[in-house]
């Protein structure tokens, strides 16, 4: 649910690096205007934006336009005192350029081979620009990219293509631009051509860059043996070449493909040395992935915590604007994902308010599907019901377009708000669409099959799906656990259900965080109530209703009410029984949840038979 591009649209600036002393003329040329003691720079009289290490390199270059100036002149002023690889100058380069073509000025920065960089304005027609005939319509690509427009970029790369092939360094902003509006296998035939050109030039880094891209995307399908061989082509052509950013892209997607295998003490460890060489080089997408990585492995292995607090600390990177907007799309989405498996939907609406406002602004629409999918689950537990179908309606076409495994998730949510809903054919019909294309439909399926008098299935399949050591399950281990320990209280196999939840107390408490532990108290009242403890159970569900309340599961702290509704039948208590019910009956009606609603009406009809 989160993957990696490790193209810079944003080059990241250290706030403490040193600004470069330029003289306090302005420079002109045509409709080019430089004035280095405003930081202002002027195309057709139009200001244009850049971050502060691009405009320090057009800056030096022009100051110095008498001559070439060399890379390593380059490297020494622009990052004094940081160790950085040249690629990191060159994506420098890059953004200059596309922030001049905006003047028709894009070929005034001239590359000399083995040497370095010269601004020659005069020259910026020059016979090493694309060809006339493609001219008009790659700067327009250009433009667009610059400015965000990712859909606009793709059209226009690919027209562009088709009147003159692409060199490698636009082909791997086309395959960018289509990451960024959240068409993978659109950017697949760009990397993998940029990839072969890079290659071809000996460009061991440009080829690493959009190999570990590739695999990202190949990932995001479940290609995972296309994944590993791309890593392992992309190490091969870092190995033996100084530590720098790609390498830290390389441990990031290496980390992460091990957390998709359930390998997490190797995951963690990778993470771990993304975060720090992304920390060492100034880098703020390697770090801010790194963290994420390093959090969602440490919360899967049961320090929650930790894991928590480093994925927040990712988030807090993105929205202080040092990240890329495709790494910070890929940042949020990983986040939101992991709120989700651990159920603390409080925490999951708060960063997806943050990250529909950071979409917004950045005009970008990563991994739309599986976001849409994400959202959806929080409507869920929030009981909107009606938008999460909506959410995964939406959702449907989009997954397509290069995460197909979100999918079966879509099937597993879309057969949770069917049961909710009362179609209970509907339901099992999602949830075994979800299964046979390899993904757990539990807790709902579970939920479905104790309604339908299949409870002992029920157990079974959930303490199946505890075992599991993929990243997902493990994160929702503790809610298979409590759910297996409440269905086996509740028909009477009380040595069951005290030992799942004997087992789950020596687990890591991974549940302590979230709607989570409050699943867990009511497994506790479950047990409690079936052994007679009435006032136990009682106080347990009373505890449970404010766990899940204060996560946001609005759905399931109403499920809570009415369950204390028929404790209170049992113990006489009418006037508890009668708000409780109100309560609970209050919240499925709103939710449309019919299912929960056929529940609370056979109540009413037990009392007013009593009566």
């Amino acid at each position: 649910m989160f993957g990696l591009s490790s193209y810079h649209y944003q080059i990241p600036y250290r706030a403490d690096s040193p600004t470069l002393q330029m003289t306090s003329g302005i420079h002109r040329f045509g409709t080019f205007e430089l004035d280095p003691s405003r930081r202002d720079l002027r195309l057709d009289k139009q200001e244009v934006l850049l971050q502060p290490r691009v405009f320090d390199l057009l800056c030096y270059l022009v100051e110095h336009r008498d001559r070439v100036v060399s890379k390593e002149e380059l490297l020494d002023t622009l990052w004094p005192g940081v160790v950085v690889t040249e690629s990191s100058l060159q994506r420098a380069v890059s953004l200059a350029r596309v922030a001049l073509q905006q003047g028709g000025m894009e070929g005034a920065i001239r590359n000399y081979a083995r040497r370095g960089y010269r601004f020659m304005p005069e020259e910026s027609q020059a016979a090493d620009t694309p060809p006339a005939g493609d001219k008009p319509v790659l700067a327009q690509a250009e433009r667009s990219f610059a400015q965000a427009l990712w859909q606009d970029a793709m059209r226009a790369f690919k027209e562009a293509d088709q009147i003159q092939p692409l060199d490698a360094a636009s082909l791997e902003r086309w395959g960018i631009a289509a990451q960024c509006a959240g068409d993978l296998a659109s950017a697949v035939g760009p990397l993998e051509r940029a990839a072969v050109v890079y290659s071809s030039r000996g460009a061991r880094e440009a080829a690493a860059r959009t190999l570990i891209s590739l695999a990202r995307i190949q990932m995001e399908s479940l290609d995972l043996a296309v994944t590993q061989g791309c890593l392992r082509r992309a190490e091969r052509l870092l190995s033996g070449l100084p530590q720098g950013e790609q390498h830290g892209y390389l441990a990031w997607m290496t980390a992460r493909l091990h957390l998709n295998l359930g390998e997490l003490s190797e995951a963690i460890r990778l993470a771990q040395e993304a975060r720090d060489i992304g920390h060492v080089l100034g880098n703020a997408d390697i770090e801010s992935m790194g963290m994420l990585i390093w959090g969602i492995g440490l919360q899967a292995s049961g320090d929650a915590k930790a894991g928590l607090a480093l994925q927040d600390e990712a988030g807090a990177a993105v929205l202080s604007g040092t990240v890329s907007p495709l790494v910070g799309g890929l940042v949020y989405c990983g986040m939101i994902a992991s709120c989700c498996n651990g159920e603390d939907w409080l925490r999951a609406g708060q960063w997806q308010k943050s990250f529909t406002r950071w979409c917004q602004r950045s005009n970008i629409d990563t991994f739309a599907g599986p976001c849409l999918i994400h959202q959806a689950e929080v409507f869920a537990a929030s009981a909107r019901l009606e938008q999460a179908r909506d959410a995964l309606v939406r959702a449907d076409p989009l997954i397509l377009l290069g995460a197909p495994w979100a999918l079966r998730d879509a099937h597993r949510l879309m057969g949770d708000v069917h049961l909710a809903r009362g179609e209970l054919e509907a339901a099992e019909h999602c949830y075994q669409q979800a299964y046979q294309h390899g993904w757990e439909p539990y807790p709902g399926y579970a939920e479905l099959l104790h309604r339908s008098g299949r409870g002992e299935d029920a157990i079974r399949g959930l303490k199946r799906a505890a075992t599991l050591t993929h990243w997902m399950p493990s994160e929702r281990k503790a809610r298979y656990l409590a759910l297996a320990a409440q269905i086996a209280a509740e028909l009477g196999q009380l040595d069951e259900a005290r030992t799942l939840l004997q087992t789950l107390d020596g687990e890591p408490r991974r549940w302590e965080f979230g709607a989570l532990a409050g699943h867990v108290d009511r497994a506790r009242a479950e047990l409690a109530w079936s052994e007679g403890k009435m006032e136990e159970a009682q106080h347990r569900l009373h505890r449970a209703l404010g766990l899940l309340q204060n996560n946001g599961a609005v759905l399931e702290a109403a499920r809570i009410h009415l369950r204390l509704a028929e404790l209170s039948a049992l113990q006489g208590y009418e006037s508890a029984v009668h708000m409780e019910l109100s309560t609970a009956e209050g919240v499925f009606q709103t939710a449309g949840a019919e299912g929960y609603l056929v529940q609370c009406r056979a109540l009413r009809d037990t009392l007013s038979t009593h009566d």
